[in-house]
């Protein structure tokens, strides 16, 4: 199968046979994992990237690409698990988390802080970053997210002041969940959360391993909504999950069962609707998501 360009193609782009293409240099050229991200990213049906070395090796970014991959053959999910800059922090180590054998869970690691992610999207055309939430810096337009009567409607913390300042600071103090800010070109737009499914209330009711990590979303901006910027925030956010911890095989997510507006968007970036089930406090449907599907079909 060869690959189809985009109109009008791209001349640095040179299209081989098995979902393969040759990337060309330029002048232009600065940031070589940037450029092979937005091959990638325009082309979903290429595969491998082919960088000749008589074309590349001067490159300043070349001997990352050497370390990291072994060469100029560049496959689609080998590079997206690399953590290139776009991980903010060291990814997990297995001697970082033993097992506890009093109950069979890894400890684990210590929260990071500040930005933990940041890539441009080249779809989007604006960088996605993620960092933590700051009491002092984020309370005021966290109590506007929350009270916000769809954000209310489904999380239900329509809370005063004090309450959601109560809240972040627990959060921060559970060693389970990391609390995040998402950012658009430096501008907050909405909070998220992960946390190891094993410690979580989700616990009981499906099999989980040991690194399943599960993400609560909440988006606060109205004019940052839409599927456009659903596909970079939620890829986003997969995509750091499972760079963060390279054992992490599956996210889960238990939204309410009448989220429909999310609904829509999950197939699309890998995260599949398996089955309904009740929480002591509300009806919820579980949502998973596969390692090996998301770097495939996703990125």
């Amino acid at each position: 199968m060869s690959i189809t360009l985009d109109t009008p193609p791209r001349t640095d782009i040179v299209p081989l046979q098995d979902a393969a293409a040759r990337l060309e240099r330029d002048a232009t050229t600065e940031s070589l994992i940037e450029r092979i991200d937005a091959a990638f990213a325009h082309h979903p049906e290429l595969a491998l990237l082919i960088l000749e070395p008589t074309a590349w090796q001067e490159h300043a970014d070349w001997p990352r690409l050497v370390e990291a991959l072994g060469g100029g053959r560049v496959l689609r999910g080998d590079f997206y698990q690399q953590p290139w800059d776009w991980l903010r922090h060291p990814p997990t180590r297995p001697e970082q988390t033993p097992f506890e054998s009093g109950n069979g869970h890894p400890r684990r690691p210590a929260k990071p802080s500040g930005l933990v992610y940041r890539r441009a999207d080249p779809r989007l055309g604006r960088t996605f970053s993620l960092r933590l939430i700051e009491l002092d810096r984020d309370l005021e337009r966290f109590v506007q997210w929350m009270h916000l009567p769809r954000v209310a409607e489904f999380w239900e913390q329509a809370w005063p002041a004090s309450e959601l300042a109560d809240f972040i600071v627990q959060r921060h103090a559970d060693p389970h969940t990391l609390p995040l800010i998402g950012e658009f070109d430096g501008r907050p737009f909405g909070y998220f959360e992960l946390y190891w499914a094993a410690e979580d209330r989700i616990a009981p009711y499906y099999p989980w391993a040991s690194f399943d990590r599960g993400l609560h979303l909440l988006v606060g901006e109205e004019d940052l909504r839409g599927a456009r910027f659903v596909d970079a925030w939620l890829g986003g956010l997969s995509h750091y999950a499972y760079l963060a911890e390279p054992r992490t095989r599956r996210l889960v997510l238990e939204p309410r069962h009448d989220n429909h507006r999310l609904f829509r968007h999950l197939e699309r970036l890998g995260l599949t609707r398996l089955r309904d089930f009740d929480f002591p406090h509300k009806r919820a449907s579980l949502v998973m998501g596969q390692r090996e599907r998301f770097f495939r079909e996703v990125l």
